[in-house]
């Protein structure tokens, strides 16, 4: 039997866990998403360059399940957690609520864009393609200029 082992992160100073982040979950599907987003798991995201948050859909024989990872090499503050967490739930909106299976290269095409055009209409709220204002506890996770390019060329 493996070691289980039980990460959490913090915004603003405070300790954070699965059970803070699926409490925000929940406020932001019936804050932005009408309560239509269906049930999901979060993991914590081992420390890759620019790599903030994702969003996966994993097919088990019981159906699907989605999951949400978010980087435990950032220093969250509640609007850098809020703008991850919503950037993918739009994720998961485009892929289970409309049922698209490609929207672009990285999955920001134009029906990620409607919804972050909605947001900032309906809300105020600015969601980043890439996190760009996401403060990095370490900056040698920090994005070289050439994949900043590379990620600016091809999710267009």
């Amino acid at each position: 039997m493996g070691k289980k082992y039980t990460y959490t992160l913090s915004v603003d100073g405070k300790g954070l866990t699965k059970a803070d982040l699926q409490e925000r979950f929940e406020l932001y599907n019936q804050l932005y998403f009408d309560g239509k987003l269906g049930k999901c798991n979060f993991f914590w995201l081992i420390a890759n360059p620019g790599d903030y948050g994702k969003y996966n859909l994993k097919h088990t024989k019981q159906g699907d399940v989605s999951m949400i990872g978010v980087a435990r090499s950032t220093d969250w503050t509640e609007e850098t957690l809020r703008e991850l967490l919503v950037h993918e739930m739009i994720h998961m909106y485009v892929t289970t609520v409309e049922g698209v299976k490609h929207d672009g290269v990285l999955g920001h095409g134009r029906h990620f864009r409607k919804h972050m055009k909605r947001l900032k209409q309906e809300h105020d709220l600015i969601i980043t393609l890439h996190g760009e204002n996401f403060p990095l506890k370490d900056k040698k996770f920090a994005p070289k200029w050439w994949e900043k390019l590379i990620l600016w060329i091809i999710d267009r």
